[in-house]
């Protein structure tokens, strides 16, 4: 990873990562903000890096954050793979896992001020169309411009927003599955 004209970077590769802020709160006591990003190019720590050079690491980074003298907290960065779609030519595999960051699953997080709607995102996300892969030129659908936000209205929802009673098993495995001490 260099940035071009630094020295020592030889063939620098750009990397695009867009972000939405969802909410704003505490974490431990310190401010932080909950946002969904959406990686344009594929480089190594790519998202890690973004929110550093952003002057925002992610909660738990250790390699990209700041040393604050609480590297036991939080158990885990707070980097988490939501939502994944990886288009073949034969189908669309889509992948969504409940949302982690949850005061009732992390008692450390304390959100005040809601900005997005995770759920009116992730719909946004599934109704944009794949790239076509043989286009080099900008990228299609940039979120940016299909996620609802300020002035643009949400996108019709796509299928039935997921039930409580679906909701609930999810959420139960999540904790039980992030709570487990390693062995």
């Amino acid at each position: 990873m260099c940035i071009e004209g630094s020295q020592g970077c030889e063939n620098p590769k750009p990397s695009l990562t867009d972000l939405v802020v969802l909410e704003h709160g505490l974490y431990a006591g310190d401010p932080v903000s909950k946002v969904l990003l959406k990686p344009l190019t594929g480089r190594t720590h790519q998202l890690r890096v973004h929110c550093s050079a952003l002057g925002h690491p992610v909660v738990g980074d250790l390699t990209y954050g700041e040393v604050s003298g609480r590297e036991d907290r939080p158990f885990r960065m707070m980097l988490h793979a939501f939502y994944l779609r990886i288009p073949t030519d034969t189908e669309c595999v889509e992948v969504c896992t409940p949302d982690p960051f949850l005061p009732s699953l992390d008692a450390c997080w304390s959100p005040h001020t809601l900005l997005q709607s995770l759920d009116q995102l992730v719909q946004a996300l599934r109704a944009t169309p794949d790239p076509d892969p043989e286009d080099r030129g900008p990228r299609p659908g940039s979120p940016s411009a299909l996620l609802p936000g300020p002035g643009r209205p949400p996108p019709p929802p796509t299928k039935p927003p997921e039930t409580e009673a679906q909701r609930g098993p999810c959420l139960q495995w999540l904790s039980e599955w992030t709570l487990e001490p390693d062995s």
